[in-house]
């Protein structure tokens, strides 16, 4: 691979580290807050699943990310980690669905600034994947 594959491989991997700790504090703060807000509208167990699911998805993304950021990659790999960046999106995307019911449910009325603000992160997080997408796909069409 060469010196300026290698460059961009580290360059989509500490975007991703970046993503990723935004992830973890939108977790620790508004995702917990919206947790114990969750049970009251029949939502725990699927929010607490979504969240245990996004960490380990992040984790082994991140760790992808590095494996081939310090091994050279295969299209194989690339595709791949495209792929887990492809479901990671759509367990945000199922978040905001379930932010979306919690709200129909009537959390608005006590929680509307929580709600407001998690789907903020939410299309924020989501956006951020789109760019670390595109950076994959301008490596596998260097590559």
């Amino acid at each position: 691979m060469s010196n300026d594959g290698v460059r961009a491989l580290e360059v989509v991997s500490a975007d991703f580290l970046g993503f990723s700790r935004v992830l973890e504090k939108v977790i620790k703060t508004e995702l917990e807050s919206f947790q114990g807000l969750s049970g009251q509208y029949g939502l725990f167990d699927d929010v607490d699943g979504v969240q245990a699911r996004l960490q380990r998805l992040t984790a082994h993304i991140l760790s992808a990310l590095e494996t081939l950021r310090d091994n050279g990659f295969e299209d194989s790999a690339l595709w791949a980690t495209s792929r887990q960046l492809d479901l990671l999106d759509s367990l945000l995307e199922q978040l905001d669905r379930y932010v979306a019911v919690a709200d129909l449910r009537g959390a608005t009325l006590t929680s509307g600034d929580l709600l407001k603000k998690l789907q903020g992160w939410i299309k924020t997080l989501r956006e951020w994947l789109t760019g670390v997408r595109k950076q994959l796909a301008a490596i596998a069409g260097e590559a």
